[in-house]
C-alpha cells in the first residue's frame, strides 16, 4: 500500500484520514448551520420589512371601536386637551378625567392598541400669565394664544406638571405611541405659522428664563430678512432655530420616559417643508419669508439634529397631500444623497421617508382631514383607486410605514366615505 510521506504505518495513515474526514465534515456542518442561521435572519428581516402597517384612525370613536378592531383597524387615537384636563394649575378636572378614563377603557376593551395625543396645543389660560409664555417674532409681534414650549422654562415646568398628572391618572403602559408636537398651532412640530421667525422674546434673546438645554439667540441684534450676517452665520442661525424644535422634542421624550413610557414617539411633521437647495436660496436672501423655514419645517435638519432617535417615528401628517404627484417610495431612493435636487419633485411622504432612512428612523403618518384644505374634498371622498384613501395607503405601504391613521374616524361613519371602503383597501395588506 502506498502511504503519504508523513505516515509511516497503515494505522497512522488510517487515523490521519479519519481525522481529516472528520475536520472536513465538521466544516461542512458548520457551513450548513451558518447558512441556515443567516437564512433565518434574512427571513425575519424581510418579514419585518414587508410587514404591513398597523391601521388606525384619528379621533377614534368609542362606539365603533370594537367593530373597527374586528375588521383590522387595530389602532385607536386618544386625544387629551391640556386646558380641559388641568383647567387651573395643579388641579385635574374630575369630570373630564372620568370621561377620558371611560374612553380609554372602551378602546382597550375593544382590543385596540392606543396612541396618545397630549393636547399641549390646547393651552390653559393660566399658562399665559407665566414668564415668557408666548413667542415673539423679529417684528416684535406676540403669538397670542400660542404657548412657548421652546424657549420658556416656566411653560415647560407647567407642561411637565401636566404630563405628570396625566401619567398619575392614565398609566403610560396603556399607550403604544405618543404624538410629539411643539405645543402650538394645529398640534404639529412647528413654530407658530405666520411666516416670520419666532426667536425674539426675552428668554430667547437674553437667556433669562430660558428653557434648560437651550442656548440663547446667537445673533440677538440681527433680524431675519435683513443684511448683517455672513452666509455661514446665517446657516448656523438656522441650525440653532431648528434646534429649538429638536430640544423641545428631546425634552418631551425625556420627561415621558421618566414617567414610565416605553413605547414609540411620533414626531408630527407635515408637508415637504424647505428642501436643501431651497434653504440655500433663502439663506442667500437673508432668510426672507419662504413660507416654511420660519415655522421650522426644515425636516432634513430637524431629524438629523435630534439628540435621541430611539423609538422615534418620523410621522408624516400630510400623506397623499398632492405634493410630488403623490408618488410612492422606490427601492433605489436610499442611494440618493439628501442634497440631490432630483428629490425636489418628490412627494412629502417620499421625501420625509428618505430623511427617516438616513437617520435610522421608522415612518408613519396620516392623510389630510376632510376639508383640510377644502380643495381636496373631492379627492378625499373619491372611494376609487384614484382617490385619497387608495393613494395614501399605497404611499404607506411603499414607504414601509409602521402605522397609518385615517383622518378622521367620524368620516368613515357619517357617509363621507364608507368604513367598508377602508377595510376593503387595507385587507390586501
Amino acid at each position: 500500500m502506498t502511504l503519504d510521506q508523513a505516515s509511516k504505518t497503515p494505522k497512522e495513515f488510517f487515523a490521519r484520514a479519519v481525522r481529516s474526514h472528520s475536520r472536513r465534515l465538521t466544516k461542512i456542518i458548520a457551513a450548513i448551520v451558518t447558512a441556515l442561521i443567516l437564512g433565518i435572519i434574512a427571513l425575519v428581516i424581510n418579514a419585518h420589512a414587508a410587514a404591513p402597517p398597523l391601521w388606525g384612525t384619528l379621533d377614534t370613536q368609542t362606539n365603533t371601536a370594537a367593530t373597527e378592531d374586528h375588521a383590522g383597524v387595530t389602532m385607536a387615537m386618544f386625544e387629551l386637551a391640556w386646558n380641559s384636563f388641568e383647567p387651573s394649575q395643579g388641579h385635574v378636572s374630575p369630570s373630564y378625567l372620568a370621561t377620558m378614563k371611560s374612553e380609554l377603557a372602551a378602546y382597550r376593551a375593544a382590543g385596540q392598541q392606543v396612541t396618545l395625543g397630549l393636547g399641549l396645543e390646547n393651552t390653559p389660560s393660566w399658562v399665559f400669565s407665566l414668564p415668557n409664555s408666548t413667542y415673539t417674532n423679529q417684528k416684535g409681534n406676540v403669538s397670542a394664544g400660542q404657548a412657548d414650549l421652546v424657549y420658556s422654562q416656566a411653560v415647560r415646568t407647567a407642561a411637565a406638571q401636566y404630563l405628570s398628572l396625566v401619567a398619575a391618572n392614565l398609566p403610560m403602559a396603556d399607550f403604544w405611541a405618543i404624538r410629539l408636537t411643539s405645543g402650538s398651532g394645529d398640534g404639529e412640530m412647528l413654530y407658530p405659522g405666520n411666516g416670520t421667525y419666532q426667536a425674539f422674546n426675552t428668554a430667547a434673546l437674553t437667556g433669562t428664563g430660558l428653557a434648560a438645554g437651550m442656548t440663547k439667540n446667537p445673533d440677538p441684534t440681527w433680524k431675519p430678512g435683513t443684511a448683517g450676517l455672513t452666509q455661514p452665520q446665517i446657516a448656523a442661525w438656522v441650525n440653532w432655530y431648528i434646534g429649538g424644535l429638536d430640544n423641545v422634542t428631546n425634552w418631551e421624550m425625556t420627561t415621558l420616559s421618566g414617567l414610565g413610557f416605553t413605547g414609540y414617539y411620533e414626531a408630527v411633521t407635515p408637508g415637504s417643508g424647505t428642501r436643501p437647495d431651497d434653504l440655500a436660496t433663502t439663506e442667500k436672501r437673508n432668510l426672507d419669508n419662504d413660507g416654511t423655514t420660519g415655522v421650522g419645517a426644515v425636516w432634513n435638519l430637524y431629524y438629523n439634529q435630534l439628540p435621541d432617535k430611539t423609538r422615534v417615528i418620523a410621522y408624516i401628517s400630510s400623506v397623499a397631500d398632492q405634493s410630488g404627484g403623490n408618488d410612492s417610495c422606490q427601492p433605489a431612493d436610499t442611494t440618493l444623497p439628501l442634497t440631490d435636487p432630483a428629490m425636489d419633485s418628490w412627494s412629502a411622504t417620499r421625501w420625509i421617508t428618505r430623511i427617516a432612512a438616513a437617520n435610522g428612523l421608522l415612518t408613519g403618518g396620516e392623510n389630510p382631514g376632510y376639508g383640510l384644505p377644502a380643495s381636496l374634498e373631492t379627492f378625499y371622498t373619491n372611494a376609487t383607486s384614484t382617490g385619497m384613501m387608495s393613494t395614501a395607503l399605497a404611499q404607506a405601504r411603499s414607504c414601509g410605514f409602521k402605522v397609518f391613521y385615517w383622518a378622521h374616524d367620524i368620516h368613515l361613519w357619517d357617509g363621507t366615505i364608507p368604513f367598508t371602503t377602508y377595510t376593503t383597501m387595507i385587507s390586501g395588506s
